[in-house]
């Protein structure tokens, strides 16, 4: 991963030949709301099989549409990351000789930089439901107040290992609440980097469940089921 093993606000930090973990109870956001925060509509994730430069590539995609109801105009820069999951196929005790098989997670970033091929294979796709769909470099920046300033914009994904059975996407950039955490693995003696800064700034963020039923097979043109969505701080 490219950022800090952090899922759903936990942090487990490996630290010496011991593997001593440090654990974070998860921080929840404030029960009552104390920052601006943007309505947000995402549809359910699919593929789609576009022909680029590099041949024929299938990519997942969410369409969301992000409404401004607060009482003024504010900046929105969505982050939106994809974070996979296979289960065990193998006992406990087998999984460092069989890694091919054992539990994994991936994080994948949305592709922001996006093909202009991809990107217009969704739009024409989706032309008669969302003629003004936003590509997702033109959606950063402020968004105006009002349903009628409503922005709906898309987040794209590479393909699946196809044994994945669940994946949740974090959306972050849907609200202004942030809060800051001591890294309990920060070491003073190392130069600062993303994976040793002495904190973590984590922001409310919009956790998006799915599980993808059936096998490896049927998976392919399975449709993704949601969960309950829920506000986290990552």
């Amino acid at each position: 991963m490219k950022r800090t093993a952090m899922i759903s606000g936990l942090i487990l930090s490996a630290l010496g030949a011991g593997a001593l973990q440090v654990v974070w109870a998860a921080p929840e956001p404030s029960p009552v709301r104390v920052a601006w925060e943007l309505q947000c509509e995402p549809s359910v994730p699919q593929r789609i099989l576009v022909e680029t430069t590099s041949g024929k590539q299938v990519y997942w995609y969410m369409l969301y549409t992000v409404v401004n109801n607060t009482p003024e105009d504010v900046d929105f820069h969505p982050e939106i990351v994809r974070v996979s999951e296979v289960d065990s196929e193998v006992p406990e005790d087998q999984a460092a000789q069989m890694a091919d098989k054992a539990a994994s997670l991936t994080l994948d970033h949305s592709i922001v930089g996006l093909d202009k091929k991809i990107f217009e294979a969704i739009k024409n796709l989706h032309a008669k439901t969302h003629p003004f769909l936003t590509h997702p470099v033109d959606a950063i920046g402020k968004l105006r107040q009002g349903k009628d300033n409503a922005l709906t914009a898309v987040a794209v994904f590479k393909e699946m290992d196809p044994r994945v059975n669940k994946f949740t996407i974090y959306f972050s950039g849907l609200s202004g609440e942030q809060e800051s955490k001591p890294n309990p693995a920060y070491d003073a003696k190392k130069p600062v980097s993303d994976k040793n800064t002495p904190v973590f700034v984590l922001r409310k963020t919009l956790a998006i469940p799915y599980v993808l039923p059936g096998d490896e097979r049927t998976r392919l043109a399975a449709e993704p089921s949601l969960g309950r969505m829920e506000w986290v701080m990552r």
